[in-house]
């Protein structure tokens, strides 16, 4: 069923569009600032870099996920179980070996240098949770080294940067109407307020958007989302302030990864279903009982201050709410019990038993008599929420000093979490998965506590047509869990970093023509969730993960072709990685699985590669855009490990060897998009060729008993996108200032393949899928 969140669109609407506003002049400062142009290139800095432009927005449909917005940009892979990017719980990330997916997070995401709190499925919030398409200005990925003051504890392989838009300095409005494949439809509104006050300048945005997934018809799941946006900037003669407050309420439902051998029989179908069928065997499998809510606000305000000519000093506290729950449709119920046998209602208890049947009087049937007269089918519906506040701040302090630009920072942040899991009754699992509100078991209560204070310090210095750059930073963090139901009681782990250098150099050969080298030691903090499975005092091995980033590259900024190329080498030190996965012997999820498995420091990992981009303005009407990515990942230490061959004997195995290919890394990747722009009109063409890659690398047995390591080669592919726009000024005489309309077509050629997942877990790619924008402006 397609639900709108009709009331609260319509009010939004209606604010947006009558709001009061107030005419003048906005300082120019702001006026520089709304108008710079960023360059694909990125920052003319020691560590390699990209930017989005405005053509990578045009390829993307408005009613799609932010996070596409980078998937051209050299040396990242975004991949999409959903066909317009709305299922977080299949969103995965790849860059130079570093990945972000349900097991790990290696990537850092900030919004306007905020952090986004990390990026799992279980807490975490990536950025299309604070970002819609036409709000965001710009991002900005640091591969590798990235800034020093980006505030991330997840910034292994770098930090990707999402900058919002700022206020527009003249009043006026924006409405705008996507319809398309799926069912797709979007609203959006955004009011500017122009000057206010002779210093401030604000807009609001409301969008509401619905789709179906992309996989079968009728019953079969839907992605459902509201957002709203404000933000206001400040201009006064020796300070600025930006203020800046989302709100995002998303109901997604999800898409199954699936394994090779699934995808070469079915390659359009992940096995979830679209009929309620009354059996809850094959309805655990249904579309919309797999679903992921979650609400999440995010509110910062940042001062900046001018103290001298050569002192500036920034200073941004922020707060972030965010609650949710996860869903999934067990085909049984539990019976909970203490250690004499009495049924509990809360925790773990001495026992879990589970039943599919119930007898005449309701009684739950233990012992497998199923058959009995008067006896009724059972399921459950699990839920696992997530209740997280996150607050803290970051200051930065820069002073000019003859050659020396002196940077210092403060990262401070606080976070409480709780995760607990219910389950419910299926009142009649015969008619649908509707439930009792009231569980009748609690699985676990637990809550989480981190602190986490980070310092750096850094030195950039220019002689002449030389520039120089040394830094430090460190982090602090400590972790804690607290058992609230299962007697574990209180957990803590510290998860500090040694003292992290970083070097760099930039050299201008010319004035169009640079060479730059970086050096950066990264770190990611022991993230809480281990403590799921593993008590602190088991941990005392495990050491958080670290990486050491080089690149040597080479910039031309030139008045129509640019371009950029890096040589990196990346040594990945102390991997943690997920032992087991949480599944049952038959493959389907352990829904009784309190964690998703073990962790362990699995060895060494080694990255190297070429990363090349290119901008080429062919004509005064026509550009290119282009980037290249060579990338050999390896695992750099043999890790072994205790396991049961199928001769039942335990054994001594390899469970990563040395010299094999990291799972789920594309070797080669090409990106070439030309945008034509002409008047009125616009089009573009894209295509992005993904390699081929082992889609698994750990240890197994094979049917035949013999060992296997790397394995599930996964194809490459091309995926080719399209657009065509047109704008027209309608005049200042009448309600509407202009109107835009814009078709977007992804997968042109309809392509089966696989998007990216994790180890053996595979997502299926969308196929066609078109979508039609009115844009109105007032």
């Amino acid at each position: 069923m397609q639900s709108f969140k009709t009331k609260r669109l319509s009010l939004a609407i209606i604010a947006a569009l009558s709001a009061t506003a107030y005419a003048g002049e906005v300082q120019q400062t702001a006026q520089d600032e709304a108008m710079e142009v960023i360059s694909v290139l990125g920052k003319r800095v020691s560590y390699a870099n990209n930017s989005t432009d405005d053509s990578m927005k045009q390829q993307q449909a408005p009613i799609g996920n932010v996070m596409d917005l980078i998937d051209h940009l050299p040396g990242i892979n975004v991949g999409q179980g959903d066909a317009f990017g709305g299922d977080d719980y299949t969103t995965t990330i790849s860059m130079r070996g570093f990945v972000i997916d349900r097991a790990d997070q290696q990537l850092g995401i900030t919004i306007d240098g905020i952090p986004n709190g990390g990026s799992a499925y279980a807490g975490g919030s990536k950025a299309n949770r604070f970002l819609d398409i036409e709000n965001t200005r710009f991002v900005e990925v640091g591969q590798g080294s990235a800034d020093i003051a980006s505030a991330s504890l997840d910034a292994l392989g770098g930090t990707i940067n999402f900058v919002s838009d700022n206020p527009e300095l003249e009043r006026g409005a924006r409405f705008a109407y996507t319809t398309g494949s799926h069912n797709a439809r979007r609203y959006f509104a955004r009011f500017d307020t122009g000057e206010l006050f002779g210093h401030t300048s604000a807009y609001f945005s409301v969008s509401d958007s619905f789709n179906n997934r992309w996989m079968l018809s009728g019953s079969n799941g839907h992605a459902d989302r509201l957002h709203v946006e404000f933000k206001s900037v400040t201009e006064l003669a020796d300070s600025r302030f930006t203020a800046r407050l989302s709100y995002n309420d998303a109901h997604e439902d999800n898409y199954q990864p699936v394994s090779l051998a699934h995808f070469n029989k079915t390659p359009r179908w992940d096995g979830l279903t679209n009929v309620w069928t009354g059996d809850p065997d094959i309805d655990q499998n249904f579309a919309e009982a797999w679903s992921t809510l979650r609400e999440n606000t995010l509110f910062y305000v940042k001062g900046e201050f001018y103290l001298t000519d050569t002192l500036e000093l920034d200073i941004t506290p922020y707060l972030h709410l965010q609650n949710g729950r996860g869903d999934w449709l067990p085909p049984y119920q539990v019976f909970a019990a203490d250690a004499d046998g009495n049924r509990i209602a809360r925790g773990s208890g001495a026992s879990r038993t589970t039943y599919t049947h119930v007898d005449s009087a309701g009684n739950p049937i233990l012992d497998g008599n199923n058959g009995q007269p008067g006896a009724k089918r059972v399921s459950s519906y699990r839920h696992t929420h997530y209740d997280k506040t996150r607050y803290g701040a970051t200051t930065n302090l820069s002073w000019e000093l003859g050659t020396h630009r002196l940077r210092t920072g403060l990262w401070l942040e606080s976070q409480q979490r709780n995760q607990t899991r219910d389950w419910h009754e299926v009142i009649d699992p015969q008619v649908y998965h509707h439930f009792d509100e009231h569980p009748y078991w609690v699985h676990f209560d637990d809550d989480y506590r981190h602190k986490v204070a980070k310092f750096y310090l850094q030195d950039h210095m220019t002689f002449g047509d030389l520039q120089l750059t040394v830094g430090l930073q460190k982090y602090l963090v400590d972790i804690s869990r607290t058992d609230n139901l299962n007697g574990l009681g209180k957990d803590s782990i510290s998860s500090n970093s040694s003292w992290l250098p970083s070097a760099g150099l930039v050299y201008g050969l010319t004035d169009r023509l640079e060479v730059f080298a970086g050096y950066s030691e990264n770190f990611k903090a022991i993230a809480d969730s281990i403590l799921e499975s593993q008590k602190a005092d088991d941990l005392g091995d495990l050491r958080p993960e670290t990486a050491t980033n080089m690149d040597l590259g080479l910039r031309y900024f030139g008045d129509r072709i640019s371009f950029s190329s890096a040589l990196y080498n990346v040594r990945f030190n102390d991997r943690v990685v997920l032992l087991r996965y949480a599944t049952a012997e038959d493959g389907t999820p352990n829904y009784l699985a309190a964690g998703d498995g073990n962790f362990d420091n699995v060895g060494g990992v080694r990255a190297r590669g070429l990363e090349s981009s290119l901008s080429w303005r062919l004509s005064q009407n026509l550009s290119l855009t282009s980037s290249l990515t060579l990338n050999k990942a390896e695992y750099s230490e043999d890790v072994l490990t205790s396991k049961v061959n199928p001769a039942g004997e335990p054994v001594l195995v390899q469970d990563y060897r040395k010299g094999d290919k990291i799972a789920g890394i594309p070797q080669q990747m090409l990106s070439l998009a030309l945008n034509y722009h002409d008047g009125n009109y616009r089009a573009g063409f894209s295509g992005k060729y993904t390699g081929s890659y082992y889609g698994a690398a750990k240890h197994s047995f094979a049917s035949d008993g013999s060992e296997v390591w790397n394995r599930d080669r996964i194809s490459g592919h091309t995926i080719y996108n399209a657009y065509l726009g047109y704008e027209k000024s309608l005049g200042n005489g009448g309600l509407f200032q202009s109107v835009d309309l814009a078709f977007v077509l992804n997968n042109l050629t309809d392509k089966s393949y696989i998007t990216g997942g994790s180890e053996g877990a595979y997502l299926i790619g969308a196929g066609r899928t078109a979508s039609f924008t009115i844009s109105l402006s007032f």
